[in-house]
């Protein structure tokens, strides 16, 4: 091991945050390529200075520190990662919240506590490890065994510990596309922890100078597997494709404030560009026309709508009749009489409203965004909204809505970051089984032209390749698209362009994936599988071959 990188200061903070910084070129970046050999080589930068249990070895008392300073080293990488994958963070609090420079970019780096609170967690039973001494034990005696383990502990947190805007290493994959035949059986999950193993076999031999030709050998299977049999999607099996307008408005953050506030004049330049946009002439009758996430400003109301058609807004109708297509938009949607307070008073909601002007049906959005549509204290919310008043407070759906076409298609919606949450989709599909598509209205205005867009659709197209089914990404301001089940896509509409995109979606007829029937479970047994392997291969294959030597 080099006496260089063996210097405290470079080891355990230099290298984490470049660790940190590497990792996020992992995913798509604005103004840069992305690989994800960046991000494993990050992962790989921050396994070296975390105090992996590895026995028998020179610098062992290097890596003999206090749990704070271990912390300290994965808050430096969280902090590397935050400067170069989330530094639209500080812009969106300029934009939305009026936070100047430089508060904006210090409340950013703030995030870094809560960037990647997994790793926190890692490193505490890292050290609970080894301060009871399991390091020695005969379940994990070897680093083929030990790799296992740490691998599948890392994948367990990253699927249990709550975050926010979930970037795991397994996404990166999702560049190798088409060949990523496993996805739908396994879920990012096995991607990850094929990852985390691959990566903590040169952890081990760059601290233990021996090498694990199992995590090797079991990387390099995973790769040609995924290759041999790659993901399919055949739209010609579907002969009746659904004709769909995707309305990309372009609506600027002050406008879009100005509207909600109430003010006529941006109301009116909202309604035009709407119908304009709608309501051009199409070459073929369109099937459904859409719009983004709050596309319509004012509060609605979804009870009423459903007892009293006249209540449905005269742009709504206008759009209905001259388009002849149902629209499918999103909104506010009223919960309760309001109070005081406006807590939980309105939901972040999603209507379908048919060709003739009748009220349809309406989603409301379930999982809420903490500290901007809601707060995670449970009963102390109520009390709290009325101190804190920047947050929405919106109101919990509880129902996984479908919604059906004339032809006889249905579908179901995603609100903005529930997209990311795979087994949030995955309950939603397993409980409305039949689906042929799901719609993902979202809003990334808020972020500028920065990486958010790229990254936020990056992450969402890895639902349509776990569960074989098309996701339709509408968005205020872009990027605008349909994302098919084999990692491909459609034309896009760009960052910050007012357009629309027609275009025919075929929907082959679908059956759940193994992923969507068994979940985490269908990851877990393979999981398992592999460190019962590794230890009936360090017991039975290796130890006798050193015996023999």
């Amino acid at each position: 091991m080099s006496s260089f990188f063996l210097k405290p200061w470079i080891l355990f903070y230099l290298l984490p945050f470049v660790g940190g910084l590497l990792y996020s070129m992992g995913f798509p970046m604005k103004d840069l390529p992305h690989f994800m050999g960046y991000s494993f080589l990050g992962i790989f930068f921050l396994f070296i200075s975390l105090s992996l249990p590895y026995s028998r070895e020179a610098s062992q008392k290097l890596y003999e520190r206090k749990l704070y300073q271990k912390l300290l080293t994965g808050l430096v990488f969280c902090a590397g990662h935050c400067l170069s994958g989330y530094y639209w963070i500080p812009y969106t609090l300029n934009e939305f919240g009026s936070v100047p420079f430089p508060i904006n970019t210090l409340l950013g780096l703030l995030f870094s506590l809560i960037i990647m609170p997994q790793l926190l967690v890692f490193i505490l039973l890292i050290h609970m490890w080894s301060k009871l001494n399991f390091k020695s034990s005969k379940l994990a005696g070897n680093i083929y065994s030990r790799n296992v383990l740490l691998a599948l502990l890392f994948t367990l947190l990253d699927r249990f510990i709550p975050q926010q805007f979930p970037a795991h290493i397994g996404h990166t994959w999702l560049s190798l596309a088409p060949n990523l035949g496993l996805a739908p059986l396994f879920g990012v999950p096995l991607f990850s922890f094929m990852s985390y193993w691959f990566i903590l076999s040169f952890t081990s031999l760059w601290r233990t100078k021996k090498i694990d030709f199992l995590a090797i050998g079991a990387f390099l299977c995973f790769v040609i597997l995924n290759f041999i049999f790659p993901l399919q999607w055949n739209p010609e099996n579907d002969s009746s494709p659904t004709r769909l307008r995707l309305v990309q408005a372009n609506v600027g953050n002050f406008m879009k404030l100005q509207s909600e506030s109430g003010d006529q004049r941006s109301i009116q330049e909202i309604y035009k560009s709407y119908l304009n946009l709608s309501t051009r002439g199409a070459q073929a009758p369109i099937d459904l026309v859409i719009w983004p996430e709050t596309a319509y400003p004012q509060l609605l109301n979804s009870a009423i709508l459903r007892m009293n058609p006249s209540f449905v807004p005269s742009l709504v109708q206008q759009t209905t009749s001259l388009s002849v297509a149902p629209l499918f938009f999103g909104g506010y949607d009223k919960s309760k009489e309001e109070d005081g307070n406006y807590y939980e008073t309105e939901y972040n909601a999603a209507f379908l409203i048919n060709k003739e002007g009748t009220f349809n049906d309406v989603y409301h959005k379930q999982l809420l965004i903490p500290f901007g549509e809601g707060l995670p204290f449970g009963p102390l919310n109520p009390y709290l909204a009325k101190v804190i008043k920047n947050i929405s407070y919106f109101a919990r759906g509880n129902r996984f809505t479908q919604f059906k076409l004339e032809n006889k298609k249905t579908f179901i919606a995603a609100i903005c970051y529930e997209i990311l949450f795979s087994s949030y989709i995955r309950d939603f599909l397993n409980e409305q089984r039949d689906t042929d598509f799901l719609i993902n209205l979202t809003n990334d205005s808020w972020y500028g032209r920065t990486s958010e867009p790229f990254q936020h659709q990056f992450l969402t197209h890895w639902r349509a390749v776990e569960f074989n089914i098309p996701i339709v990404r509408m968005t205020n301001t872009g990027i605008s698209s349909l994302l098919y089940p084999d990692g491909s896509e459609s034309r896009r509409l760009k960052l910050f362009t007012e357009s629309v995109l027609d275009i025919d979606l075929h929907t082959p007829e679908r059956s759940p994936t193994l992923w969507q029937s068994y979940g985490f479970l269908s990851f877990f047994i393979i999981a398992i599988l592999c460190f019962l392997f590794a230890l009936i291969f360090e017991t039975k294959i290796y130890r006798p071959s050193l015996k023999r030597s």
